[in-house]
């Protein structure tokens, strides 16, 4: 299991911690760059190995850009002294200093955005920026102008100081920045390099490698650099990412020390003709072969690092969805695109009376019945269609052991890591009491609250669907006659009563298809489907015979009405057949009252 790479610190720095930093940085340089210069300057010209620029970008990623500007004043103090003292002399010291503060500096910058925008999840993206940007594209620049300040003042060739900055401190960032950089974080956060429990298995794979790079670069006989290269993907596979970045390190220490003194299957290549030559040839192959090495380990270690994230980012959401859907009232479903149950949350239980463990692999329509399931397939085949857009859809479920109730899902569909859906969510609460209380206000809506039949909007919205189905249709206007008598003369009580028995006797009248409504005060509708105007003049006279027979008692008296009406041929258009009525009821009251008359 990989280890996290470590976040780059926001913490406060005293002005002595960054002076420290600076120290310690400097004299990392210093004691680097001695040992390149004593031990890989084998022309008289530059290094051949130098790993002292990679030292200052280790530790500048790790640092607040605020600090930046003391650690590398005083690494560029290091890097003047050790060129002066030990190096080319001081008459070119001031430009290599330059050139090796712009590497460390750049590559710095390259690495800390390289990790900011594209570490772990983008591991083509890193290595290329990676690989080109500090290993090709700083060295270039810093091997450009090193060759010319080499000619300027030793008056070597430009070409091979060119070849030698080049290889030495490309393979000296690719191998030793990466490490170095999470070096200085753990030290900088104060934070493990290893997790706790995995030492062991740390020193085992070091000490293996240790062994390993020995044995191969202890003879010539046979070409065994391929076997730390295995070992070193292993480690980068099975290892913390700290100790997967060391073993090329230990590799290139170790294999390095043994090419210099003549061991191993580098040392038995000719590659030159002199000496010198050889040696330094050897020193390059070397150094080729750790570069392979670790551009061959890193993208195993992005990978790894990505997954490792992955898996954790699961492991935390799963735990965090199984908290909550443990504890919440709404049920909470997994399931495959085809419906199949994958999960089910407790809450199930109290709502429905099903077992959680017994819906596994049962097909989600199984629960709904059977007049809704094709709208809840097609929820969640919109839901499917378009990924992180929820999806509702109310339909009656099936509770075990009791009536259809009404429920409402949302779908969701679930993708995996490379976009594509994997199945759906859905979260399913109860609905039956929003759903009674929406009946109810929509009964209410469309009933007159004194007489309980329907009102005028109700009225209006059965005409039109009885008008949208083409068959001949009437509609009659009936109107209590000298209605405001009874209310001034018995009071509004008796009339509120006179209103509620006339309703009851015309719904008592009329058919079982007919359909009675209160319009106005004392105005009622009566809607006649698939009735013509004869057959609805019929009706209309047989409600008028029981208004006749109806007596509403009251103390002064029983009370006694008759009724007037207009019929009208319906057609497709309410309103203009409404007014229609009402000109035929008109023409009703103005000839005498109770009586009907049929609109021209």
């Amino acid at each position: 299991m990989q280890t996290a790479v470590l976040p780059r610190p926001r913490l406060a720095i005293t002005p002595a911690a960054s002076l420290r930093a600076a120290l310690v940085t400097a004299l990392a340089f210093f004691i680097s760059a001695f040992l390149a210069i004593e031990y890989s300057r084998l022309s008289g010209g530059v290094a051949m190995v130098w790993v002292s620029n990679a030292v200052l970008a280790s530790r500048l990623n790790a640092l607040p850009t605020r600090v930046w500007p003391a650690t590398i004043a005083a690494t560029g103090i290091a890097s003047w002294l050790v060129t002066g003292l030990f190096g080319l002399g001081w008459l070119a010291a001031p430009a290599m200093m330059v050139i090796n503060l712009f590497e460390g500096v750049v590559a710095a910058a390259i690495l800390r955005r390289l990790m900011k925008d594209h570490w772990p999840q983008d591991t083509a993206e890193w290595m290329a920026g990676y690989s080109l940007g500090i290993g090709l594209f700083v060295p270039v620049i810093g091997a450009m102008l090193a060759a010319v300040i080499v000619w300027l003042t030793l008056g070597q060739p430009m070409r091979a100081s060119f070849v030698d900055w080049l290889v030495g401190h490309s393979l000296g960032l690719l191998i030793f920045l990466p490490a170095g950089s999470l070096l200085c974080l753990a030290w900088q956060t104060r934070q493990p390099l290893v997790p706790k429990g995995n030492g062991l298995r740390a020193l085992l794979l070091i000490g293996v490698m240790i062994v390993l790079t020995i044995a191969v670069f202890s003879q010539i006989a046979r070409p065994l650099l391929l076997f730390p290269l295995l070992l070193v993907l292993f480690g980068a596979v099975w290892a913390n990412a700290i100790v997967a970045l060391t073993l090329p390190i230990i590799l290139a220490t170790v294999g390095g020390l043994m090419t210099v003194l003549g061991h191993g299957p580098i040392a038995d290549m000719q590659l030159a003709p002199t000496d010198l030559h050889v040696l330094a040839g050897r020193l390059q192959f070397f150094q080729v072969y750790l570069g392979i090495t670790v551009l061959a380990v890193l993208p195993v270690v992005a990978e790894q690092e990505r997954r490792r994230r992955r898996m954790l980012d699961l492991a935390n959401s799963e735990a965090r969805y199984r908290l909550l859907s443990d504890h919440v009232s709404d049920v909470i479903i997994h399931m495959s695109q085809r419906g199949t149950i994958r999960y089910a949350s407790p809450a199930i239980t109290q709502l429905t009376g099903h077992v959680p463990e017994q819906l596994h692999g049962v097909d989600f329509r199984q629960i709904v019945t059977e007049e809704h399931r094709a709208a809840v397939a097609a929820a969640w085949n919109a839901a499917l269609a378009s990924p992180g857009e929820p999806v509702a859809v109310e339909f009656l479920g099936l509770p075990l052991g009791g009536p259809a109730r009404w429920f409402e899902t949302h779908f969701r569909a679930v993708t995996n890591e490379k976009g594509d859906v994997d199945g759906l969510v859905c979260v399913t609460r109860d609905i039956a009491q929003r759903k009674r209380i929406e009946e109810d206000l929509s009964r209410a809506a469309l009933t007159d609250p004194l007489t309980g039949i329907p009102n005028r909007r109700a009225f209006f919205e059965t005409a039109e669907r009885v008008g949208a189905l083409g068959v001949p249709s009437a509609l009659a206007v009936v109107d209590i006659d000298y209605f405001k008598q009874v209310n001034d003369r018995y009071g509004h009580a008796v009339g509120d009563r006179v209103l509620r028995a006339f309703a009851e006797a015309a719904v008592a009248a009329v058919r079982s298809t007919d359909f009675v409504a209160r319009i106005g005060g004392e105005e009622f509708a009566v809607l006649l489907p698939d009735t013509e105007l004869v057959h609805a003049e019929k009706v209309c006279q047989r409600l008028a015979k029981a208004v006749n027979a109806l007596a509403v008692d009251t103390p002064q008296g029983p009370v006694k009405i008759t009724i007037s009406a207009g019929i009208a041929a319906l057609g497709s258009h309410p309103d203009a057949a409404l007014a229609a009525a009402d000109s035929a009821l008109y023409r009703a009251k103005a000839e005498g009252r109770a009586r009907l008359r049929v609109a021209a």
